[in-house]
């Protein structure tokens, strides 16, 4: 029934949305004129912002080992790097499973646990999610009265309308954890008896382990300027595509800025890879500064399908590399 329920949403559900999104999006455009200036844009800069995308997803995986480190794990940077390709490639299949693949990557090359690994998986996202935020909260001390009302009735208010008319499933869904964990504690002793409670704990432990591995980092200033290289090259890659058409060429980096934490909204909707998402909200944010829908759509189109185009060169590609590299350290053991 759960595996049914899986394939429903991911195969089903999740694509129609996005489906619906890329509608919405490109409803009332000529996709014709959008083809033609797809046809006439500058691809250096597409390219040079593909180029930062690459350099990011090193950063990212420097930072990864960091954390690994912190927990007693040396995974060479070339597999960690691979690890974080097959994320993205994955991210086009299933949302959200890139972090679990991931995990399975480095499990299958290095041989390190997945709990532990997940953990310190998760502290990463916590990481780049108080980043986002505190790249919003730039944006906003810029030029608070232009782009506040963007985020307000754009994003603040759907979060806001989401909570309400879920409240409900929210205050039951912490009243059955709260019951869980009492049930738990009273009855310890005897579900120690049984391995799958055991195996349960031991995973819960391993994942509680990788989370806390941003406490036991010894390189912290390291960890702190990898996160700003990471975000550096998000922004440089936004920034650049810029001047790939002329519509959006006189936008400045700051711009760039607004751009990339409204992209990074889209990005985190639950559809394969944003599609829909990223082109809807990035269109609307650009219309702020005068910019039409279908320019605005134009923009989003060469950001977004440049990145999933690389990703999908780039995956099979590091799939051949893992079989190779696994098959090599087998022969060697």
């Amino acid at each position: 029934m759960k595996n049914a329920l899986n394939i429903v949403l991911n195969f089903i559900v999740f694509p129609a949305f996005a489906i619906l999104l890329l509608y919405l999006s490109f409803h009332g455009i000529d996709l014709k004129v959008i083809w033609n200036d797809l046809l006439k844009a500058n691809y250096s800069w597409v390219l040079l912002s593909l180029v930062f995308a690459i350099i990011g997803f090193y950063f990212r995986a420097l930072r990864w080992q960091l954390l690994l480190q912190s927990v007693q794990y040396y995974p060479p940077i070339r597999t960690t790097f691979y690890a974080v390709i097959m994320a993205y490639f994955a991210n086009m299949a299933i949302p959200r499973i890139g972090e679990i693949t991931r995990c399975a990557t480095l499990h299958k090359t290095n041989q390190i646990p997945i709990d532990v690994s997940f953990g310190t998986v998760i502290t990463e996202r916590v990481i780049d999610i108080i980043t986002l935020c505190l790249v919003i909260l730039s944006v906003l001390v810029i030029d608070f009265s232009f782009f506040s009302s963007f985020f307000e009735q754009n994003i603040l208010n759907y979060i806001s309308e989401k909570i309400s008319s879920s409240s409900i499933y929210i205050y039951i869904f912490a009243l059955a954890l709260i019951s869980i964990i009492v049930l738990i504690v009273i009855f310890k002793t005897k579900l120690q008896q049984f391995k799958v409670f055991k195996k349960t704990t031991n995973f819960i432990k391993g994942i509680l382990q990788g989370i806390l591995s941003v406490i036991k980092l010894k390189k912290r200033m390291l960890f702190l300027l990898y996160t700003f290289l990471i975000w550096l090259c998000y922004a440089l890659m936004t920034y650049v595509v810029f001047f790939a058409i002329p519509s959006t060429s006189h936008l400045s980096f700051s711009d760039s800025l607004f751009v990339l934490s409204i992209g990074g909204l889209g990005m985190s909707a639950p559809v394969q890879n944003g599609f829909g998402a990223f082109h809807w909200i990035v269109s609307r944010g650009l219309m702020l500064y005068g910019i039409s829908q279908a320019d605005g759509l134009l923009y989003a189109t060469l950001c977004h399908e440049s990145q999933t185009l690389m990703i999908l060169l780039f995956g099979p590609i590091t799939m051949l590399l893992i079989m190779l590299y696994v098959r090599k350290h087998q022969q060697k053991i």
